[in-house]
Formats: structure tokens, sequence, C-alpha cells
């Protein structure tokens, strides 16, 4: 979950904690809240989905399927009473809960959850997160689930007026607390005159806490993405960007929505936001360790594949430097023993794998995420891999037209990215 390997990241501080309190309270048969339960069984269907890749024990899997099914149960009852006044659950302990089944989803591969705890989630915080005075292990968890949420959002490619997002976002509309809220509710792109200047502006306390997605360009000092992730806003902040850029090149393309861009509109805005990827300043080499300068370098060329890909749609024998390089980073930093593998590692290599056009180049992916998912037991790394050796695939049969990871999750649901 994260490539930091100090003792303060929020599953040193927050989850792991949460769930000795939890086991603790049911020894001693105790009553638990079903947030604390959500987040209990959550964790062990975690741990049992890893042991099960890890031995290819079918033990372990009917464990873990069995704990994702308690979780699931308990997160149905908490959500009956999540905004209930006076409340059942405190605000962290719900977050906890389903953060923890936004992770149970993404590491079983189930996109249908994935995206419904990804809403839920974003709704509480919408309306019990953002209003209050944010302590330091609430902007944590902010922060956790807005960095998943990115990499989410940058690879999907359903409909944005879906009926079941419609739904959560009428509901955040109807509660009167959307004024709290410093970012559009539907993932837009926001207006800008100069974005060079925008992106230098510093950002109130307010304006930094609450906006969620990161539509508005800006510094913010008192990011936590660093501390967390060992990345800086700056970069989540373009992704953003990329992803919004990306989402008003569909509407204009689909006539999905109303007010899409023009082509004049579109193009100076993605020539500011190029711009800026050209010119994204690396963290100074000596605040970093060797291993984790490698992940950052690897990010950094796998956005700007993600950028031309999406935006421009640029052929892949024009990226295939870029892809080289990120399988460099990925390799040089492969060691367990020193960094661990996370969402950051897997979008990178996902990004970068599917524009590989050289045999041996995929090849060399290819052992990267099989071993990655000997290390991690994790199903996401084998089926993301699935995923990227079909379009190496159509690539080989066909004439590579519609082989590219965009097209080929638009016309087909069941391709997914784990």
């Amino acid at each position: 979950m994260t490539p930091i390997r100090h003792a303060k990241t929020p599953w040193h501080i927050l989850f792991l904690p949460h769930a000795k309190t939890c086991l603790a309270a049911l020894t001693l048969n105790e009553d638990l809240d079903n947030a604390s339960l959500t987040a209990f069984y959550g964790t062990l269907a975690i741990s049992a989905f890893s042991l099960s890749g890890l031995s290819q024990s079918q033990m372990w899997l009917t464990q873990g399927t069995a704990y994702k099914q308690q979780a699931l149960k308990h997160a149905k009852l908490m959500l009956t009473t999540a905004y209930d006044i006076p409340k059942v659950s405190k605000y962290k302990s719900t977050m906890i809960a389903l953060l923890t089944m936004v992770y149970v989803s993404m590491f079983s591969v189930d996109r249908e959850q994935t995206e419904y705890f990804f809403l839920e989630t974003e709704r509480l915080i919408r309306l019990r997160g953002l209003k209050r005075k944010k302590s330091r292990k609430v902007r944590l968890l902010h922060h956790c689930y807005a960095f998943e949420r990115f990499f989410y959002e940058s690879t999907f490619t359903g409909g944005m007026n879906s009926q079941q997002r419609y739904y959560f976002r009428r509901s955040i509309e109807s509660s009167g607390l959307a004024q709290y809220s410093r970012d559009d509710l539907s993932f837009r792109l926001r207006g800008w005159e100069n974005l060079d200047q925008e992106m230098m502006e510093v950002k109130s306390q307010e304006d930094g806490e609450n906006d969620l997605h990161l539509e508005r360009p800006g510094i913010f000092s008192a990011t936590l993405y660093p501390e967390i992730f060992g990345v800086p806003e700056s970069w989540v902040q373009l992704l953003s960007l990329v992803i919004r850029l990306g989402r008003e090149k569909d509407i204009a393309e689909s006539h999905d929505l109303p007010n899409p861009l023009t082509l004049k509109d579109f193009s100076s805005r993605a020539k500011a936001i190029e711009r800026r990827i050209n010119n994204l300043e690396r963290p100074g080499q000596a605040q970093l360790d060797e291993h984790l300068s490698n992940m950052l370098d690897a990010m950094y060329q796998a956005l700007s594949i993600y950028f031309y890909r999406r935006v421009y749609d640029m052929e892949a024998s024009m990226l295939q430097q870029k892809v080289i390089a990120v399988r460099d980073c990925l390799w040089r930093c492969a060691d367990p023993t020193v960094l661990h593998a996370s969402a950051g590692f897997i979008w990178a290599a996902f990004i970068a794998a599917c524009e590989a056009d050289d045999r041996e180049l995929q090849m060399s992916f290819s052992k990267w995420f099989k071993d990655s998912a000997q290390r991690s037991g994790l199903s996401s790394f084998r089926e993301t891999l699935a995923r990227i050796e079909r379009i190496w695939r159509e690539k080989r049969c066909g004439n590579g037209i519609s082989a590219t990871w965009l097209n080929l999750m638009r016309i087909d649901a069941s391709f997914t990215v784990g």
C-alpha cells in the first residue's frame, strides 16, 4: 500500500492498531459496532487473500472469501446508520472501515464493489469530513482515499453520469454540505488563465484540505502525500488534471454532457499540462534513497506516457523510450527487502507495459508482474498482467488500431485493471 518503510504510515498508526483493538475486544466477548467489525474482517480478508497467493492454498482463498462476506455484511449494516444523529460510529472508525473495503475490493479484483466503496467513501468525506476541523489522523485517511481514487479514475472509462454516480452526486448536493467541497463533484476540468502561474500559488489551509480531488492548481505545503507515499503533491495534481482533460475529451466526442471544451480551449489546456509534466521537478536527491528515487522516476515517466495516450492518443512507437525507462526503474527498485510494491508501482507498470512493442521488452514487464505477484500474494498483479497480455495479443493479431488499454476498456466492460 505504500513504498515508505517507516513506522508512522497510516497502516502502522491507524489500521493495524484498530484491528488489534478489535481482536482484544472480541477475545473478551465485548460488543463492537459494525464499523469496527467491517475493518476487522476486511483486514483478515486481505491477509488471507495474500496468504492464498503466496502459498497457492485453496484453504486460504476460501477463508479470505468468508472473511470478505463477513466484512460486507457489517459494512451494509454500518452504512444504514452512517449519517444518523447522534452518530453511531466515530468518523475515523467509519473511514477506516470503508477504506479497508476499498482495499479488499481492489485486491480481490472486484471492480463493481471497488466503484461502490470509492463512492461511499467520497460521500462520507464530503458529508462528515470536510466541514470539520481535521486532525492529522483524519487527514491521513483522506489522503489514503484520494491517492487510490486517482489511480482508479485514471483507467475508468465508464459513464461519468451513470445511475450510481448520479445517485451519489445528488445525495451530496441535496444534503446542503457540498458547499464545503473546493472541487467539482464530477471530475470536470476547471478553467484557468495561466496554469504555470496558478501552480505556483499557495493554497489556504481550507482550500488545501477540502480540494479533495485536487481540482485547483497550487501549492499546499501541509500535504501528506510525500510522507505517506513518497510522491510530491505536484505529481498527483498533474495526474488529476490529465484525468480531467481526458474526461473533457470524452464529453466532446460523445456529446454526453453539456458545455464541452472548444477545440481551442482543449488545445491550450493540453499544451499547458504537457509543459508542466515535462518540467515537473523531482524532489532533491538528498531527500530520497536510491530505491525511492527509482520509483519516482518510474511514476514520472508513466505520467508522461499516460498523458500522451489519454489526451493525444499517440502511437506506441513514439513512446518506447519512456516505456524502457519505466521498465528499467521498476527493475532497479525491485528488491523486496528494501521497497514493497504499492499502488504507484502497479499503475506505472500497467501504463508503460501496455505500450511496449518489443517482444523482449514485453517479457521483462511480464516477469516483473509475476515476481510481484509471487512476493505479495495479491491477485491484482496477475489479473493486471492478464489484461496487458491481451493487449499484446491484439497488437500481434490485428493492425493494432484498437489494441490500447483505453479502447479495450471502452468496448469491453470486463476489461479491468487490478
